[in-house]
């Protein structure tokens, strides 16, 4: 039996193969939340596929100190992966961009976001009140909060579920998913919102983060808890605790990009314009005048006229890919609106 939900890089996943419960239970839960999903947003999930292609007479600002920044070079990038960057490489694609006026960097990562409570503008997230939020606001909020974040440049972002709560974290994820950015969603710990924060976090981790994996999320947590490591290791549990620490004083542009990747232990797929590292890359104009080490917090979405996310171009020529849009960005505006007067409502009463 071949299942959709399960289907890694390589081609379609045979369930019964390996470890044939485990896989088919896990894959059941999938696809019972993937069709819940559909209960939440009318824009399917639109992914592009992975491209070959080669950029040409680019500015790179390549963040590898190996390399460091090169006029006038070229960047072969082939399944999903950055293949090469030089001057006057010989490869060649059925796609090549002219990079002439543009400066190249890795894709911006935002290692610590709380999505919602960034949209509304709330100053404490932990009080926020959208614990209690509907699923469908939740993961349209989320869904437009990453489109917008993709549009300026930013290819990773950890998600910090403190905001929304433990009970809407499978609901972030899903979210995440969709928007197809790579990442991480980091489980609250809060035994008020979950009980039995491991084992709901086991379950997550077994449903969604166990091999195979078909997205680019990892799970990691919020809260101290020393113990649920060795607790989960046999489940292999890859758990990061949430990185509250600031970024450098000055924002500088190496700091939202390989400083932010090894703060979340992901510099070794990302964070800089290095062969053999995944292709998360993004083209900028170079009127954004935007040298290494320029203070930068992020790109003004209008300024990055590219943007590609493990070697699938999520933004061409200024306009994203993403032919949902225009739906997704209507059903956001109305989950903002239904979660703004939560947090009112929230406020009033406490």
């Amino acid at each position: 039996m071949f299942c959709l939900c399960c289907r890694p890089p390589g081609g379609f996943f045979a369930e019964g193969v390996a470890e044939p419960v485990l896989d088919f239970a896990r894959a059941l839960k999938r696809r019972t939340a993937y069709e819940r999903r559909t209960s939440y947003s009318a824009a399917p999930a639109a992914h592009p596929g992975q491209t070959e292609f080669v950029i040409r007479n680019i500015n790179a600002i390549t963040m590898d100190p190996h390399i460091g920044d090169l006029a006038n070079a070229d960047i072969h990038v082939r399944d999903g992966v950055i293949a090469n960057i030089g001057r006057g490489l010989a490869a060649t694609s059925t796609l090549e961009i002219d990079g002439s006026g543009l400066s190249a960097l890795p894709g911006l990562v935002a290692d610590h976001r709380h999505l919602v409570s960034e949209l509304l503008r709330t100053e404490d997230p932990h009080g926020a009140g959208f614990q209690a939020a509907e699923a469908e606001d939740v993961y349209r909020a989320v869904r437009l909060a990453l489109l917008d974040l993709a549009s300026a440049g930013f290819t990773c972002v950890h998600v910090c579920g403190a905001d929304i709560g433990s009970g809407q974290a499978e609901t972030a994820i899903l979210a995440q998913i969709d928007a197809g950015l790579r990442g991480r969603f980091s489980f609250p710990l809060d035994a008020q919102t979950a009980p039995e924060p491991k084992k709901a976090v086991r379950e997550l981790y077994e449903t969604w983060f166990a091999e195979p994996v078909e997205h680019l999320l990892d799970l990691g947590i919020t809260g101290d808890d020393k113990d649920l490591e060795q607790i989960l290791a046999p489940h292999r549990l890859p758990l990061t605790p949430a990185d509250h620490s600031p970024p450098s004083a000055d924002g500088a542009a190496a700091d939202r990009t390989i400083g932010a990747a090894r703060r979340l232990g992901l510099d070794q797929w990302t964070g800089s314009l290095s062969p053999g590292k995944r292709a998360d890359l993004i083209l900028v104009r170079e009127s954004a005048q935007l040298p290494t080490g320029t203070a930068l917090s992020h790109f003004a979405a209008d300024g990055v006229e590219f943007v590609c996310i493990d070697g699938c171009i999520r933004k061409r020529n200024g306009v994203l890919t993403e032919p949902n849009e225009g739906l997704i960005r209507r059903e956001g505006a109305e989950a903002i609106t239904h979660l703004g007067v939560l947090r009112d409502e929230t406020r009033l009463g406490s």
